[in-house]
Formats: C-alpha cells, structure tokens, sequence
C-alpha cells in the first residue's frame, strides 16, 4: 500500500510538473506576440499636427522596469507602482516631449497588474502609443511581458519588431534584444522611429545590432533612440555616425547609471538635416537611467 501511495505521488507530481511546463511552452510560443508590435490611442487627442512651431521634443527613457522587481518572485505592490509610475509621468509632463522612446518597459506583469505603457501614455498627455515584445516569460495566467516602447501625440503606425542578433530562446529574459519599428507622419513626411535597446554584455554583437538598424532603415527618413549600450567613440555609435545620415548630441553628461554617472550610451538620433538645438539630461534617480531630452528644428 505504501508503495502504491508513493508511486501515485510521483506519478501525480510529474503529471503536473509536465502541465505547467506545457502551458509555460505554449505561452512562450504560441501567446506571445514574439515579432509582432501592438500599439493604441489614449483618450487624448492627437495635438502636434496643430502646432505652429516647426520644433519638435523628442525623449528617451530607459525605465528599467519601474523597479518593480524585488528579486525572485517578488513584486512591489500596484499601488506603490502607480505612485512611482506617477512621478516618472511628471517627468515626461514637465519636458513636454512629443514622442517619448521607452526601454526596458513592462506590457503586462500578473504579480503587478500596471501596464507601465498604457498608464503613461494615458498620465503624460500622448495620443498613442506602440509597445514591441522583447521577452514573454511565465503561464498564461501568471506572467511578465517586457520590451520597448513609443508614445506619441501623433499618431502611430507599428512596423516591424524583428529580433536582433544574439537572439536567446523565449525562456532567456535577460539581454534577449528586439527593436521596435514604427512609421510617425510628421509635417506631411513619414519617418520611422525605432524604439532601441542593444547588448549590454557583448561590444561585438552590439555593432553587429547596429549594422541591423541601419540596413533596416535603408534610405529612409528615420528616428531612432535609446539605450544603445555603446558610448561615444565605440564602434557601434561611431558606424552611425560614419553613415552620414543621422546626427545626435555625442556631448554632455552621462546618462549611466543614476547613482554615478559615468557613461553616456543613451541617444536619439535623427535625420541629418534636422537642426539640434537643445539637449539635456535630466537628473532622476527614478530609474537607473537618466532621461534624455533633443529639441530639434525640422529641416525641409
């Protein structure tokens, strides 16, 4: 009898060890959304079209997750998120960007219900906005989904979110990189925004990421910041440079980490004929990222 029992626990144990472990598989591979951005509106309406200045703001903000993260399986609690993702939506509201680049974003997280996209989007005043899936990890019922985002007061229209080189299996969450592509109509010109957020560890494999972004672009007009993980002089910001088609701040404080900055390898680069005519870092221990804000003057 003892015998029978212990064998029907086991048995009973690896059936459901073998349960989870399919719905851990099938959420990863069959519910994530993998390659394929989603995006929205908010209930405001689209505003920049109305302006009469030809400048436009343009933020990037690696967010780190809102340190939601405790460690293991812990999470801070929604009301505490709300608070903090409340104080970063002041960030945003007092730069008064027209599009904001979000790295290291969080769409949906079970042990803390906040979409940290949507809620922004909704607390800074942006029309839309375009979230692109980095990694999906958990069941279907209880799981973390993260990557890069774009808020808009424009409208967006999502491209591509093509995996970058380096790419992990679905169960890897850590530097396990995509770029989430978007098309933005700004004075009667589309240009594409790329929301970036390239390798932390590995210098050749980020150049590699690099070279991916730009033959993506192709000769189009384009937008693209983040997190690039490379500083000025390094290979990966340099081969932007070199290309002749796109320009940026390379000067002024470092962006990382918060606590002592000493590298700058947050940037938003934009069409070469774009005028830059401010650049800041903005000082926040809100995350491990210092925000950066370009105002630019559209060229022709």
């Amino acid at each position: 009898m003892v015998k029978k029992i212990f064998l029907y626990t086991i048995l009973t144990a690896i059936g459901i060890i073998t349960f989870i472990g399919g719905l851990f598989i099938f959420n990863g591979l069959v519910l994530a959304d993998n390659e394929k951005p989603v995006s929205g509106i908010t209930s405001h309406p689209p505003t920049f079209e109305n302006m009469n200045s030809k400048e436009i703001r343009i933020m990037s903000y690696n967010i780190a997750k809102g340190f939601i993260h405790k460690g293991g399986i812990k999470f801070i609690d929604k009301k505490t998120a709300e608070k903090r993702f409340n104080d970063i939506a002041e960030v945003i509201i007092k730069e008064n960007p027209d599009i904001v680049f979000l790295s290291e974003a969080v769409f949906e997280c079970t042990p803390c219900p906040v979409n940290q996209i949507i809620f922004l989007a909704e607390k800074a005043g942006m029309h839309s906005w375009a979230f692109g899936e980095n990694y999906n990890f958990g069941l279907p019922f209880y799981r973390i989904v993260g990557g890069n985002a774009v808020l808009s007061k424009l409208p967006i229209r999502t491209v591509a979110n093509p995996s970058l080189s380096g790419r992990k299996p679905f169960y890897i969450t850590t530097n396990n990189r995509r770029v989430l592509w978007c098309s933005l109509n700004i004075r009667g010109q589309d240009i594409l925004a790329a929301s970036v957020h390239n390798d932390s560890y590995n210098r050749a494999n980020n150049l590699t990421q690099t070279k991916q972004l730009i033959d993506f672009k192709g000769n189009r007009a384009a937008v693209m910041a983040g997190d690039f993980n490379a500083n000025p002089g390094e290979p990966s910001i340099e081969f932007i440079r070199n290309t002749g088609e796109l320009k940026a701040s390379f000067d002024g404080p470092p962006t990382f980490p918060s606590s002592r900055a000493k590298q700058k390898i947050d940037f938003i680069f934009v069409p070469q004929e774009w005028e830059l005519i401010s650049h800041k870092v903005i000082r926040t221990k809100l995350s491990d990222h210092y925000p950066i804000l370009s105002v630019f003057r559209l060229g022709a």
